[in-house]
């Protein structure tokens, strides 16, 4: 019932998130339309390029004729030349004939054979008139060359005229076929950026559905869910829960079985040191230590658990006495539960007592069932709080040093410069959530040696949580009420689910990484 009553809130979220689901079929069909466009303006650039394939080849069937045509006003030009030259060789001859007889002294005969010598290229002794029908005929040819050189110009010319046209009806037509495929490329350019976008959209959609699928699996389990982590519970989702008092100076570490553990409360001790206070509730442990005395710091951090399951070694009258006249079910070492521990050899003493979960659990069946501790939204839901991001934060506790940094799946723990392990499975201790609640201390009126974390009242807190801080505060009305944290703005933190670890430092004795 605990966590159904978490939970209840959640459920409308959720719903409200699948009616999105339309969306993605908005954009998929969206996406077929655009690569079915793409397709088509594909098709005509591929229909344009054979167009311009084709233009190509004309264009060099319009060289070749240029070329013919360049050959043949070549050789009407030469034919032409040579032409003007016969006409005008007889007159030349003639002219000759006649500069011939005047230097000569009028020797016409001789002269006159001589021009005929030179127009027909015979004896002198032929006819005169056969010679002069000779030149007659090689004029009369001539002219009739130049007849049909003159055809042959004017046809070559209509040529010319007919391959500058269609260069020019070329020309026009590659213009447009150029100024069409530049249109097509912007219209291209343009789909293949809405795809992209489209992609990205889909990309959203699949993790948002991803989320959905986590969030519904989530809602539909809560009733095998433990209600301090929001994760699958290996033993009864109601059972009681388990506070181990686990010690932590250097001869004790490493721990087992703090990775188990769902709440871990680091609280300040004597000398400067720290010592945990670990909450088992979903997951069944093996071996839990080294395990050290209570302190009444622990009075007011564990009664909300409705009357959990309190190991520890002992404690002086003072803090006994506190602790039995609480709500806490007190199973030390120093009660009859004290046949549910043992001594590991292979430590020194103190730092060398240990239990199992099982065996704690077996010495008493007085304890309740534990309330929530934490506001714990499904996964998939949207962060409601206030964040910045962040890398890790360090904690000091005078002669303790704790760093906490982000390794995108939790806050990887470091005390003292090493890195903190559990014995049991040699991983690295590494929390979903942190919250760094700063916290007041005084004096245990049980051990006045003994100092004592001030958790009632209000105080400034840092919650760290998915790569994200949380700056708020936390705020607690009594020792039995949840301890209640809120971001800046006032609205109830909400965490992933998952393990939390709770340092309790002085106000002050923090800094973000």
């Amino acid at each position: 019932m605990a966590a159904l009553a978490l939970f209840a809130s959640l459920t409308a979220p959720a719903g409200a998130q699948v009616e999105e689901l339309p969306e993605e079929a908005e954009v998929l069909e969206e996406q077929r339309e655009l690569t079915q466009r793409e397709s088509e303006l594909n098709a005509r650039v591929d229909a344009i390029e054979s167009q311009r394939s084709a233009l190509d080849a004309e264009e060099v069937e319009l060289d070749g004729r240029e070329n013919q045509l360049h050959a043949q006003i070549e050789t009407a030009a030469d034919r032409l030349e040579l032409l003007a030259l016969e006409r005008r060789q007889p007159a030349i001859i003639r002219g000759n004939i006649a500069i011939e007889r005047f230097v000569s002294g009028d020797p016409a005969r001789e002269a006159f054979e001589l021009e005929l010598q030179a127009i027909g290229g015979t004896d002198p002794s032929q006819d005169p008139l056969q010679q002069q029908e000779v030149l007659s005929s090689i004029i009369e040819n001539v002219d009739g060359e130049l007849d049909r050189i003159t055809e042959e110009t004017a046809n070559v010319r209509e040529s010319v005229a007919a391959f500058r046209s269609d260069q020019v009806a070329i020309g026009d037509r590659r213009g447009e076929v150029l100024a069409e495929e530049m249109t097509l490329v912007d219209e291209i350019a343009a789909i293949e950026s809405q795809l992209e976008d489209v992609a990205t959209q889909l990309a959203s959609v699949a993790q948002l559905l991803v989320r959905i699928a986590e969030r519904e699996a989530f809602l539909e389990d809560l009733g095998n869910r433990g209600v301090l982590t929001g994760r699958p519970a290996e033993g009864s989702p109601t059972r009681p829960a388990l506070a181990v008092k686990i010690d932590n100076v250097p001869n004790a570490r490493p721990q087992s079985g703090i990775n188990s553990a769902d709440v871990v409360y680091v609280e300040l001790v004597e000398g400067g040191s720290t010592r945990f206070a670990a909450v088992f509730q979903s997951e069944n442990v093996g071996t839990i230590g080294p395990i050290r005395s209570m302190r009444t710091t622990d009075l007011n951090l564990l009664r909300p658990l409705n009357n959990p399951l309190f190991a520890s070694s002992g404690a002086n009258r003072g803090v006994t006495a506190a602790v039995n006249s609480s709500s806490l079910v007190n199973i030390s070492a120093s009660t009859g539960a004290g046949r549910a521990y043992f001594r590991d050899n292979g430590r020194f003493a103190p730092h060398n007592l240990y239990s199992t979960d099982s065996a704690l659990r077996a010495t008493s069946s007085s304890a309740g069932s534990p309330p929530p501790l934490f506001t714990i939204r499904p996964p998939g839901t949207p962060n409601p709080n206030v964040t910045e991001p962040a890398t890790g934060v360090n904690v000091s506790y005078q002669n303790t040093s704790v760093s906490y940094v982000w390794d995108g799946n939790g806050w990887a723990r470091s005390q003292d410069g090493g890195a903190t392990i559990d014995a049991s499975t040699g991983a690295r201790t590494a929390p979903e959530t942190v919250i760094v609640r700063f916290t007041p201390y005084g004096t245990s009126q049980a051990d006045r040696n003994s100092p004592e974390a001030t958790t009632v009242g209000t105080g400034a807190a840092w919650i760290f949580t998915e790569g994200q801080l949380i700056r708020g505060n936390w705020s607690k009305d009594n020792g039995h009420a949840v301890t209640v944290y809120t971001d800046s703005a006032g609205n109830v933190v909400e965490l992933q689910p998952g393990r939390v670890w709770v340092e309790l430092p002085l106000p002050g004795n923090a800094s973000l990484r």
